[in-house]
């Protein structure tokens, strides 16, 4: 069965702020969002910021991985900065 998981993060206010000053910030994370998913061999599909929403990011990803083992790729993701991320929060669609 695959999966498209849609993890919606919030950022900390001192990283927006920083993200204010300095669009490399997100960049950046955006760049180790990229390797965690190469390294774990999932489909990227989407990232980039949601529209409407109060998270400032959102991250796609397309695998046939269960939710338990999505965990521990979401979990990374987290905590690529642990000062950066508020917290998040992830839609599943079943495909």
């Amino acid at each position: 069965m695959k999966y498209v998981y849609l993890s919606y993060f919030k950022m900390t206010q001192t990283a927006f702020q920083s993200f204010l000053k300095d669009a490399s910030v997100v960049a950046n994370w955006m760049d180790k969002v990229k390797a965690i998913c190469k390294k774990h061999k999932v489909n990227l599909i989407i990232l980039g910021s949601p529209y409407g929403l109060e998270e400032q990011l959102v991250v796609g990803i397309e695998t046939d991985l269960a939710v338990d083992e999505f965990t521990k790729i979401k979990t990374e993701l987290y905590q690529i900065d642990t000062g950066f991320i508020e917290y998040s929060k992830t839609t599943i669609i079943i495909q």
